[in-house]
């Protein structure tokens, strides 16, 4: 069975406060990622038009929530609240801060939505008369029905599309829960090993999204080493405990061009310390790009710089970047800290510059910029 988080809030419910439904100022991102913000602004599930279905059960996810239609077509998205292995503040945020750091090509598209009354009525009576036999969704169950009737007219959850193209559970990196540390990447993201170079590798069990794409994709060894770690620093930095319950997928482009995605980024609790230790454990080399921007975001928390990604107040860039309970982000804020003012010199002082990945040829610098996610 799967662990249970640990949920900070009083009953088990994290309650949004005014604002967090819109982002107060752009949050960068592709333009992926800006068209999504835009399609939020217009999402109202209370039109008849969408047709709402029950999510069913499914071998690698037991959440409560629905699938979302429009008209006779097949769904192509879906809402969740919280469930226990689905938080709304941990997926917005990883998400967010994702495009803070420059990296949300390998990150779903994901946001915050409060079911109007209308949708509540229809998500309440399904969850009352569905009857759920397996334990994780039965415990999510009695979750999401102590939420509806403590807000019986609305709840808060997150809204996410489908991508367009078949991915597939990265098993060769892990499975049940477990980190394979034996894995060619495993060792690439350790700073004791030699530095992982420019030859491709293919993922075992992983394909082209499309029939019409190649089928046995690849990248540069060096390139998927950096996706893993950038994955593992967010993972680390937000409590995530569920990243290998299937939550590491991977797919190939038109271009047969593989990259590793992180799915459902809702299994995470940010004062959750024991994941902190496991990924300082795992991961010990970086992607130099991202760990610039937490260098510089750690110093506009601490207020010792006056502007971080456009942002001049710490307050918007909280509500920006989706925060919704205060623990959480003290605990990021901590850990943060941590990484970049002890841990990272710490590392760079024992292994100098093989800390850090080589900066990116200028042929993937391109190939990455015209990756505009659309085939995700």
């Amino acid at each position: 069975m799967r662990r249970l988080m640990r949920l900070a809030a009083a009953g088990c419910v994290l309650v949004a406060m005014p604002g967090t439904m819109a982002l107060a100022q752009t949050v960068p991102g592709l333009k992926r990622d800006l068209d999504f913000d835009a399609m939020m602004k217009t999402v109202d599930l209370d039109d008849p038009s969408w047709r709402l279905e029950y999510k069913k059960p499914t071998s690698d996810g037991s959440s409560i929530g629905m699938f979302i239609g429009k008209g006779d077509t097949p769904t192509d998205r879906s809402f969740v609240p919280t469930n226990t292995s689905s938080v709304p503040e941990a997926e917005v945020v990883s998400y967010r801060l994702a495009r803070f750091l420059g990296v949300s090509r390998i990150y779903y598209p994901v946001g915050y939505y409060k079911l109007g009354p209308e949708a509540t009525a229809k998500f309440r009576d399904m969850v009352a008369n569905t009857r759920e036999f397996e334990n994780d969704r039965i415990v999510n169950r009695n979750m999401v029905m102590t939420e509806l009737k403590a807000s019986p007219d609305s709840i808060l959850g997150i809204y996410r599309l489908k991508p367009k193209t078949k991915m597939y559970a990265a098993r060769s990196l892990g499975t049940e829960g477990h980190f394979n540390q034996r894995s060619p990447l495993a060792r690439d993201i350790r700073a004791a090993s030699p530095m992982p170079g420019d030859e491709t590798m293919a993922l075992e069990g992983v394909k082209g999204g499309r029939p019409d794409f190649p089928k046995q994709p690849v990248e540069r060894q060096v390139e998927l080493a950096r996706q893993l770690s950038t994955i593992f620093v967010i993972d680390q930095l937000t409590g995530q405990w569920d990243r290998f319950w299937e939550n590491l997928e991977a797919s190939g482009d038109k271009n047969g061009r593989l990259k590793l995605v992180a799915r459902d980024n809702g299994g995470a609790t940010f004062d959750d310390w024991d994941e902190y230790d496991a990924y300082s454990r795992w991961v010990s080399r970086f992607d130099r790009d991202v760990i610039e921007r937490l260098t510089a975001l750690n110093g506009f928390l601490k207020g010792e710089a006056k502007e971080f990604s456009g942002f001049a107040s710490v307050d918007a860039w909280k509500e920006a970047v989706g925060f919704i309970a205060p623990t959480s982000y003290a605990a990021f804020k901590k850990k943060l800290a941590l990484l970049i003012e002890k841990r990272e010199p710490a590392l760079v002082a024992q292994f100098g510059d093989d800390t850090f990945f080589p900066p990116k040829s200028e042929e993937v610098v391109k190939l990455d910029a015209e990756d505009t996610c659309e085939e995700d």
